[in-house]
């Protein structure tokens, strides 16, 4: 059997319906089988990601018995949300869907790219970790970039230009721009899809992806699995934020 995050909102949905609602006692019994089924399936890679889901998975099994149901019901939504982010199938398939990517062959790419961030983490291959993370930070703001009219893309590039935080980008198409461009693009001084502070950090992750060079590894120090695990909770962070930039119309304004 296999149990993903949307079983918990089937059963968040059986508990508030008061048609079909199940008695608290087989309504826990229910929760206790999904949670030791979907279990195996999760690869939590951020510190302290296991004990959060452990507490949660506690709460919600209390208030289910207590027929708490407005309590269950939140914390039912909280843990479908952590187990889209780190439900990890078998196979080809992602353990997170970024839906929000619309062009079809970069949704691809970065979803599998997600997959090796993940299990790359938990390998503590940081190297492997921080190049995946940067392709998938790279093909949403690519997929982002490429819906403005080649007007707006130009006149976005030289507002970024404008700005003098590095080496001027010459290119007018942004699947051209090197990465720290495109971070500078749809960060707060752009598009502002992103946040300061996640903008901040995705340049530390625009050095890791050098990585990639052996000229560039054999002169820095390797990358430790605690690099690794800030680089997935950087791509992790551009996901959030760009899921909830979309959910709220997901507009785009270029800056004057």
């Amino acid at each position: 059997m296999l149990v993903t995050a949307d079983d918990f909102i089937a059963l968040k949905k059986r508990i508030i319906d008061r048609t079909v609602r199940l008695e608290s006692q087989r309504a826990a019994q229910l929760f206790e089988r999904l949670v030791s089924s979907i279990e195996p399936r999760l690869v939590i890679t951020n510190a302290g990601g296991a004990v959060e889901w452990l507490e949660l998975t506690m709460s919600t099994q209390e208030a289910i018995r207590a027929s708490q149901l407005g309590l269950a019901s939140g914390l039912l939504d909280q843990m479908a949300d952590i187990a889209r982010k780190y439900w990890k199938a078998s196979g080809p398939l992602p353990q997170q869907v970024l839906s929000f990517i619309k062009d079809p062959a970069l949704r691809r790419i970065a979803e599998e790219d997600w997959n090796r961030v993940i299990g790359a983490a938990q390998r503590e291959d940081a190297k492997t970790t921080a190049i995946a993370a940067g392709s998938v930070v790279e093909a949403i703001a690519i997929d982002i970039l490429e819906r403005l009219s080649t007007e707006d893309a130009t006149k976005l590039k030289d507002h970024v230009n404008g700005l003098k935080k590095g080496r001027p980008e010459q290119k007018s198409i942004p699947s051209d721009w090197k990465f720290a461009f495109l971070l500078l693009a749809i960060g707060p001084d752009g598009l502002k899809v992103l946040g300061d502070r996640t903008h901040d950090i995705g340049h530390k992750l625009r050095d890791w992806r050098n990585y990639v060079h052996p000229p560039k590894s054999r002169k820095e120090d390797p990358l430790t699995p605690a690099d690794g695990r800030l680089a997935a909770g950087f791509a992790e962070k551009v996901i959030d934020e760009v899921t909830g930039w979309q959910a709220n119309g997901g507009q785009l304004v270029v800056p004057p």
